[in-house]
Order: structure tokens, then C-alpha cells, then sequence
């Protein structure tokens, strides 16, 4: 169903389509795409609604999404249900993720009341200047299947907090949380400031995308989508926030406390099914410690746990699909003579789309799997020699999202975080995120900051009025 104007509308598209939990292959859900026709009705109700919506007070704002944090939290049990069985996420890491979610609405919504801007002075000799941070327009938000409800919110929030109104559309594979969601908003924000329409990218996220009446696209998701949603707003002269794929390294000195950095890195290289575009994918391992290393991390591999994605004690869920389950298993088929697989390495013998975590070494930095976002339980272990070498290999692909560095020489770790091309780095950690941290893309992994203050002003634009002294 879509949420348009404040009301629910069924969709009017041609293609209809199954949702299914990807821990069994179920189907729980059947929807039906949006139309061209659907999509700009949506974005009408969102024009409409901008100019009663960006002239409320800032504090008007924050108060209604404040109230929506409430309401969000009081449904908590009912969003655990939708998102377990439509992501495959063990209910474990989504209770940590919900509380995630609430905290990144109440954060996002005082962005709307500390937006900083140059002072305002005398800049030319008789004439004042002072600067306004306005509300851009419509945003039209595209969000992944692997992170729905988190990813929603990530862009609602701060985009309605400093004004705009927003037309989302959640991923095909994952939208009955999003749906859900942006209900309970419409029970406190006012008919149209916040719509949702379902379907696929090609074709509801590209009518999206190209109608003119939206200000700023915000998009979570693929390199070759990103490129898609890129290239549309930039034909339309509008601005584009884009979050897409990592290949994130980790980078493991001799120095490194190697127990604790196996432990923290298999948990977040493994981090739900590994579909996380920060996921510690790619082990960089100094030589001299590299067996100790991998002892440590086939131990903590070991302990993992498959099973059903409602049992408290599962901390390995499936893959979201099908295809992505193929698709790492093709990776996999595909490895070279040289690789050795230290563990898994097959589709695990149960119903749904999981595969057994894998640790995959005897790689050439060349080879298909250390040069490609994998999004799967599949970590690759290479070896350096000295820090020329760790940083070349750390750098050496397209994307450039996120990278660890472990040591404990201070000056070895804040060179590496001068010169590693990553929007975001951590020091003797990975994948220790919040809603106050804002993240950027380097290279391949876009453009643009989500989450904290800086997120928010992404959905705004600069205005410099001079006024006159005479």
C-alpha cells in the first residue's frame, strides 16, 4: 500500500510482486508496484504540503517528530516482528538497531534548531550581510533492503526536521516496515509532508527520480543504481546525496592487540549476513602475526550460530535473496587456483537463502572477490609486509566508505587516518556507528553526508541577503 496525502492508496502499477521472509522462502506479503501516475501524485501532496510545513517554527517540528519517537517506541514489538521476518535479521541485532532507530529520530529532530551559517557582518563597506539555511523542496529518498526501517528514518528525519517535505520509496524486497512507518507519521505530521510509494528502481524509483517538482534526491544503495539516480538528478540540475557500496579494509599491525582485533572484526565482517557497505570485508594482516590472526578469527567464527531469525541465541542470519545468495556463491566458484577457503564456503543445509561464514585467503589484490563489494558472510585475509604495502592495498579499490586501522603506535594510526581514502575511519575499532555519526563516500562509495548535524544540512540550501545601511 501506498501512503499518499496523509491516506492509503493501493498502488496502481501492472507488475505485483511477492515478499518473503528470506530465513525460509515464505511468502508473508504480496504487493503491487506504483505507477508513473501513483509516483506523481505523491510528489503533488508533497509540493502542496512544503510551504505550510518549511514556515512552522523550528520548535513546532521538533515537537512532532518527538512525538513520532514516542509512538515509534511504543510499537516497538511490532516493528521487531515486520523487520525479522522481512530483512531475516536475528531479533537480537534488530533490538539494538530499534533503539538505534528511536534515538535517530529524537537526534534528527533538533537539527531543524541548531543550523549553523557564516556570521553576519559587514562583509562590503555599507551593506550587511546575513545568511539563511533554507528547506530545498520535495526530497525524493530511495533506501535499501538491508537496513529499511534505520535507513528511513535516516533520511525522514533530518530532511523534515529543517523543512522539506519527502516522497520515499523503500526497497522492492523490504518495504513493510518503511510502509508502516510513515503511517504512524501520518498520525502527528500534517497530510503530505510525508508519502511512501512502493515498487521497483527501475521503475517507481526512476519516475521518482526525474519528476521535476523534486528539489534533492537521496539515495542508499548500489553503485550501478547510484549512477542511475545520479545521472537523473544531475539532467534535472538537482542535487543528489549518495550513500553507495563499500569494500571497507582493516588493516592489522604486528603491534595490534591481534585477540581482541580477530574478535571485533569477525563480528562486524559478519554483522547481519555481512550486507553492511561497512562491513570489515577485507582483512590487511601483517605478515608475522598472520597465523595468530587467523587461529583467533576461525575461533571466533566457530561460535557463530545459524538457526531461526526469532531465536534469541541466532547470530547469523540469511542472505536477503535468492540472487544474493547466488551471487556470493558465484564469487566463490569463481576463486582462483591460488585461494583457499579456511572455512565454509557453501550454502548452509536449511531452508532460506543462508550461507555457512567463510574465510577465504591465497588472494591476489587483482582477484574478482578483494576488488568487489561481496555483501555476504565472506571474509578475505591477504598479508603486507611493511605500511607502504598495507596502505597500498587498503586504498587500492574503487570505493573508498569506511576503514579500520589496528595498532597501538599512535603515530602509525593517525598517518593511516591522514591517508586511507575512507569517509570514515576507526582506530582499534569497526562498525562502531550511531545516528551522531556522519559518514561520506569516498570514490566509488559516493557523495554527500548522512546522519548528525552535517546530514541534516545536506537537505538544505544557503541564502545570502544583503541589506543596505542607508
Amino acid at each position: 500500500m501506498n501512503i499518499i496525502d496523509g491516506k492509503t492508496v493501493h498502488p496502481t502499477g501492472d507488475s505485483e510482486r511477492f515478499i518473503v521472509d528470506p530465513a525460509t522462502g515464505d511468502e508473508i506479503a504480496r504487493v503491487r508496484d506504483s505507477s508513473d501516475r501513483d509516483v506523481a501524485a505523491a510528489v503533488s501532496a508533497a509540493s502542496a504540503a512544503f510551504d505550510g510545513w518549511s514556515r512552522r517554527t523550528p520548535a513546532n517540528r521538533h515537537a512532532l517528530l518527538h512525538r513520532l519517537a514516542d509512538l515509534l517506541e511504543q510499537h516497538s514489538e511490532e516493528f521487531l516482528k515486520l523487520e525479522v521476518a522481512n530483512v531475516g535479521k536475528p531479533i537480537a541485532a534488530f533490538r539494538e538497531e530499534f533503539g538505534d532507530c528511536v534515538d535517530g529520530i529524537r537526534l534528527g529532530a533538533a537539527a531543524g534548531r541548531n543550523l549553523t551559517t557564516p556570521a553576519a557582518t559587514e562583509y562590503l563597506e555599507g551593506v550587511t550581510s546575513a545568511f539563511r539555511r533554507e528547506p530545498i523542496g520535495v526530497v525524493g529518498a530511495i533506501t535499501p533492503w538491508n537496513y529499511p526501517l534505520l535507513q528511513a528514518i535516516a533520511k525522514i528525519i533530518p530532511a523534515l526536521a529543517v523543512g522539506n517535505t519527502m516522497v520515499i520509496k523503500p526497497s522492492e524486497l523490504t518495504p513493510l516496515s518503511t510502509v508502516r512507518f510513515v503511517e504512524l507519521a501520518n498520525e502527528v505530521l500534517p497530510p503530505g509532508v510525508l508519502n511512501v510509494v512502493i515498487g521497483d528502481g527501475t521503475g517507481t524509483g526512476a519516475a521518482l527520480t526525474r519528476n521535476p517538482a523534486v528539489g534533492i534526491v537521496s539515495f542508499t544503495g548500489s553503485v550501478v543504481g547510484g549512477q542511475a539516480v545520479a545521472l537523473s538528478a544531475a539532467l534535472g540540475l538537482r542535487k543528489a546525496i549518495m550513500e553507495l557500496g563499500g569494500n571497507a579494509p582493516a588493516v592489522v599491525f604486528a603491534d595490534a592487540d591481534v585477540p581482541r582485533a580477530a574478535s571485533l572484526l569477525a563480528a562486524s565482517g559478519l554483522f547481519n549476513a555481512g550486507q553492511e557497505c561497512m562491513a570489515s570485508s577485507r582483512l590487511l594482516i601483517h605478515q608475522s602475526v598472520r597465523d595468530e590472526f587467523v587461529e583467533a578469527l576461525l575461533a571466533e567464527i566457530g561460535a557463530v550460530r545459524l538457526g531461526s531469525t526469532f531465536d534469541e541465541a541466532t547470530t547469523l542470519g540469511p542472505l536477503i535473496s535468492q540472487k544474493q545468495l547466488d551471487r556470493a556463491v558465484g564469487f566463490l566458484d569463481r576463486l582462483p587456483s591460488s585461494a583457499q577457503i579456511l572455512c565454509g564456503g557453501s550454502r548452509a543445509d536449511r531452508g532460506g537463502y543462508f550461507l555457512e561464514p567463510t574465510v577465504v585467503t591465497g588472494l591476489g589484490h587483482e582477484d574478482e572477490i578483494i576488488q568487489n563489494e561481496v555483501f555476504a558472510p565472506i571474509l578475505t585475509v591477504q598479508t603486507f609486509s611493511d605500511d607502504d604495502e598495507a596502505l597500498t592495498l587498503a586504498n587500492g579499490t574503487e570505493y573508498g566508505l569506511s576503514a579500520s586501522v589496528w595498532s597501538s603506535n599512535s603515530g602509525r594510526t593517525s598517518r593511516f587516518a591522514r591517508d586511507l581514502k575512507a569517509g570514515m575511519v576507526w582506530i582499534n575499532e569497526h562498525l562502531k556507528f550511531g545516528p551522531d555519526c556522519a559518514v561520506n563516500g569516498f570514490g566509488a562509495s559516493g557523495f554527500g553526508i548522512e546522519n548528525g548535524l552535517l546530514g541534516a544540512t545536506e537537505f538544505t540550501r544557503l541564502k545570502h541577503v544583503l541589506t543596505s545601511q542607508h
